[in-house]
């Protein structure tokens, strides 16, 4: 009796042994799967868009002066006046008014494409970035950090605020900033943090 009993209360520990095992690698298994879940869901939610999207990352858009409080803001349909030329009309763009001489940055990556200095614009440049946008700093002044070609990350002072604007010389210093995609102007009030107004 103690012959046969021997064998088959080896087999019922034997199984509950492996059982046991099994039933820990399994455990330790799912440990590790949802620590690596969790921290591959808390980077994507750094790098995502403000919406969390697992995996999407954005394109960092920088305001092109600091610390400058608006003097005219984006208008497609509302006129606004222009002190210098003396008539009302769109502005398309957004002036920060900036104390001459301060740092200017640029709006995000991207390569000069244009730079120029004409009585009417000042001196300006012109940024293409990879998302179709381009963006458009004038009143500047002529002395630049970039010339045409240059490779430029977000946030690369670019030049100085300027005060030679001809069409908006009545403003004083200040940044004349346009956005613009596809040909067509487009308000940056979509892409920058601008705050309370």
């Amino acid at each position: 009796m103690n012959k046969t009993e021997n064998p088959q209360k080896k087999r019922i520990l034997t199984t509950t042994i492996y059982a046991v095992i099994i039933g820990l690698l399994v455990l330790a298994c799912a440990i590790v799967i949802a620590t690596v879940t969790s921290k591959q869901n808390s980077t994507n939610a750094e790098i995502g868009d403000s919406e969390g999207d697992v995996g999407v990352s954005t394109t960092v858009y920088v305001v092109p002066v600091k610390d400058a409080t608006i003097l005219k803001d984006y208008s497609a349909t509302e006129y606004q006046y222009n002190d210098t030329l003396k008539h009302w009309e769109i502005h398309k763009a957004i002036d920060f008014l900036a104390e001459k001489g301060a740092d200017v940055y640029a709006f995000a990556d991207g390569t000069v494409t244009d730079v120029k200095t004409n009585h009417m614009e000042g001196t300006y440049v012109e940024i293409t970035h990879s998302n179709g946008l381009v963006s458009v700093y004038k009143s500047m002044d002529s002395k630049l950090n970039v010339k045409v070609g240059d490779k430029v990350i977000a946030g690369t002072v670019i030049g100085t605020v300027g005060d030679q604007m001809g069409k908006e010389l009545n403003s004083g210093a200040h940044l004349h900033f346009e956005l613009w995609r596809n040909g067509d102007k487009v308000d940056p009030n979509d892409y920058l943090a601008l705050g309370e107004k």
